[in-house]
């Protein structure tokens, strides 16, 4: 039976599951989540915004990168 609730015992009941779940979860586990979860954002850029992002970060790391990618192993 699933219990009505208001907005906001919702978002508690959301926030107390995920602090469990992330308790829960060891170094690798939260490494694979963070792996995971930015790459799902990252893909969904252009390649200009992938840049934004990127030099965001770091402003000589995209050309490092690029560099890296267009290497021939």
């Amino acid at each position: 039976m699933i219990k009505e609730l208001t907005n906001a015992q919702r978002d508690e009941l959301i926030e107390q599951y995920v602090e469990l779940v992330v308790d829960n979860m060891d170094t690798k586990d939260l490494m694979r989540y963070a792996i995971d979860s930015i790459t799902e954002y990252i893909v969904t850029l252009s390649d200009i915004e992938i840049k934004e992002e990127v030099d965001n970060f770091d402003e000589e790391l995209y050309d490092e990168l690029v560099d890296n990618v267009l290497e021939v192993k």
